[in-house]
């Protein structure tokens, strides 16, 4: 690690624990992975990908990633009420630091 996070637990805002806040619990690295691989998709479709998610952690989830600017949701006036989710740049800006994680993961597995 470099230097300047050294002294990182310490830190009175420590920026790992900031990103775990914004990307950490169950489902949120897979539901940024399933949007980002997608491009942009449907609240249905979306839960399918995600086995054993309950609506309630999706909508959630979904709420929080579009929050801190992750997901961007698009609402579009029909009848039914057609959303969709798609990754921001910031999403993407992450993924390359996720496959890395995986990477490293599946070293040690």
């Amino acid at each position: 690690m470099s230097d300047a996070h050294y002294d990182c637990p310490c830190m009175e805002k420590c920026p790992l624990h900031h990103a775990m806040l914004l990307i950490g619990g169950k489902w949120k690295v897979q539901i940024l992975c399933a949007v980002a691989n997608a491009g942009a998709i449907r609240y249905n479709a979306l839960r399918g990908k995600l086995d054993g998610i309950s609506n309630t952690v999706l909508a959630g989830a979904l709420r929080e990633l579009e929050r801190d600017g992750l997901v961007t949701r698009r609402e579009y006036l029909e009848v039914p009420v057609r959303v969709e989710y798609s990754p921001t740049d910031s999403c993407r800006e992450l993924l390359p630091i996720l496959e890395q994680l995986s990477d490293w993961a599946e070293a040690r597995m």
